[in-house]
């Protein structure tokens, strides 16, 4: 029978709240639009997270198209340093041994999108005709059946940059004799590569075998000197400047052959070389997925700019700026289909609120009950949170936050090439507080230690109880020498503590430190808090109230001691 005395008293309540006016009924109303506000916010919550799922899951897809055409571009930058070093080794390389290098380079197999690999010869113009005399001169049997050599477009010029060995020659038999330096845009690479002994690049150029064809490419070029190596200044870069090795790269080609027709025809890659400001309007398009190559024939692209990646690389001198935006919508048909479910369940119960208000004629009590409810578990919600990160006693964050944030930090740094200092420190002789005053006084101690923290910490750092009277201070952006002075000041503000449990003093407060930075001393996060662990056990067995910065010989680990 007790039992059922909680369940009469329910009953009777909806009775006598069903004798009740039906006053106030436009609550009822209010309630019910305020729910179906809630279950569309609710609705859309939930797709805001599906979709930013989806744009990680899509970004993992990006950075790797955006890592395969890197990739690309350096083995082509290598064949040119190959090249250069080509001629660095010998003192003449003549147009068979050329010729015998690019064939086993295998271009067209191994550089997709590369139309010919060349050297341009520096030629003085009191030196032309007699250059066009050798050349013709030439017994070898690659320029048999070739066109008489000279150097075009015709006209004067103080120098020359006379491309005399092209690899394949074929179809670019055309640019044989053709002198770079009569054209701004390809004398500005040449110029760039004499100057600064790196490869430099220019995009959107026409080449010669292709005519009035709308095809674009990018010509890297690399300067080769007298003598070999790089000179060191300027002034010598130019007095030895012999020639320049190049190659001519077709984008669409070297993105068809380095990006598989499923990637393709999921994300839309665009090529942008960066050509100053920001912003695509003063950027110049080189590439277009959608427009050219076998993407061309897929279905065109929605709206889904928003889930769009971009990312810049070096190409020679100049930036490449890599837009990559889906061609599907990302979101998963599963996906959607659970966002609709969650908004109908929540319509539905909503529904069943109104109906259940109507049918009580409760809307007053009924509304003011949803709000409380409401009131208590946006509270709960919010200390469900902040137990989840804080440690009750302290404060100050807990383990389980700060392992999670420590490691999420640590690839942050690793990304950025950033340094992470931890300080591992523990309260010295902490049982005497708890065994002479009380665990209270223990909880005292704890307590003003974190505040001793919090005082000489950074907003950007991270101060957690570890464990028992251990904490840990994480460090972001700390080289080594400024964490060892962190954490002595850390020591002596702790030292600085004079403690009262009711009118009984407490005595002095020590604490020992162990320090440990990345990537100092290790790349791994579990490994860096060990080292701290370490270092913090030097401490403790070197006498305790010091700090001791890890050391993988113990006997050159160094300290700092308060006397």
């Amino acid at each position: 029978m007790p039992m059922a005395a909680p369940d009469d008293a329910k009953r009777d309540l909806i009775a006598w709240l069903q004798q009740l006016p039906m006053r106030h009924r436009w609550l009822r109303w209010a309630v019910l639009a305020a729910s179906f506000a809630f279950s569309v916010a609710s609705a859309y919550y939930f797709s805001v997270q599906v979709r930013q799922e989806a744009h990680s899951r899509f970004e993992t897809v990006a950075v790797g198209v955006a890592n395969d055409v890197h990739s690309r571009i350096r083995a082509y930058g290598d064949v040119l340093y190959a090249l250069r070093g080509l001629f660095d080794s010998s003192t003449e390389v003549t147009r068979d041994e050329f010729h015998q290098f690019a064939q086993a380079l295998s271009l067209s197999e191994r550089y997709p999108g590369v139309t010919n690999i060349s050297f341009t010869f520096r030629v003085p113009h009191a030196r032309k005709l007699q250059f066009e005399r050798a050349v013709r001169a030439e017994k070898s049997p690659l320029v048999k059946g070739l066109p008489e050599f000279a150097i075009k477009p015709p006209g004067d010029r103080p120098e020359y940059a006379v491309l005399i060995y092209l690899e394949p020659m074929g179809k670019n038999v055309v640019a044989w004799g053709f002198d770079l330096n009569a054209d701004p845009l390809r004398r500005s690479a040449v110029d760039r590569a004499r100057d600064s002994g790196q490869i430099s690049a220019s995009s959107g150029v026409t080449l010669l075998r292709d005519g009035t064809a709308p095809v674009a490419s990018t010509l890297l070029r690399l300067a080769v000197y007298r003598g070999g190596g790089v000179p060191g200044s300027l002034e010598e870069r130019q007095r030895l400047y012999m020639g320049i090795v190049g190659s001519a790269v077709r984008v669409g080609e070297m993105i068809d052959a380095t990006l598989s027709k499923e990637v393709l025809a999921r994300a839309q890659l665009q090529i942008y070389e960066e050509v100053g400001g920001e912003g695509a309007a003063k950027d110049t398009l080189l590439f277009d997925s959608a427009a050219s190559g076998p993407a061309a024939a897929a279905a065109a692209p929605g709206d889904f700019s928003r889930y769009e990646v971009t990312r810049s690389l070096a190409v020679g001198d100049r930036e490449w700026r890599l837009r990559i935006v889906p061609r599907k919508d990302p979101v998963d048909l599963l996906d959607k289909a659970g966002v609709t479910a969650i908004l109908a369940a929540l319509l539905a119960i909503s529904a069943l609120v109104f109906w259940l208000m109507t049918s009580v004629a409760i809307s007053e009590s009924r509304g003011a009950e949803l709000a409380q409810r409401n009131r208590e578990a946006a509270l709960l919600r919010e200390r469900l949170r902040e137990q989840a990160m804080r440690d009750k006693l302290t404060g100050l964050y807990n383990r389980h936050y700060v392992e999670e944030w420590f490691g999420l930090e640590l690839r942050r740094a690793q990304r950025h090439g950033w340094s992470i200092a931890a300080i591992m420190l523990d309260i010295d002789h902490f049982k005497r507080f708890n065994d002479t005053f009380g665990h209270e006084a223990g909880d005292l101690v704890l307590r003003e230690l974190a505040g001793a923290l919090g005082r000489t910490t950074r907003g950007s750092d991270v101060a957690s109880r570890y464990g028992g009277e251990e904490f840990l201070v994480l460090l972001p952006e700390c080289p080594f020498d400024a964490a060892l002075r962190r954490a002595e000041r850390m020591r002596e503000e702790v030292a600085k503590l004079e403690l009262r449990y009711g009118d009984r003093p407490l005595g002095p407060v020590t604490v020992s430190l162990g320090v440990a930075v990345f990537p100092d001393h290790t790349k791994e996060s579990e490994e860096l808090l060990r080292c701290a662990d370490e270092a913090l056990y030097a401490a403790k067995q070197a006498g305790r109230n010091r700090v001791v910065a890890y050391s993988a010989d113990p006997q050159k680990a160094g300290a700092r001691a308060g006397v």
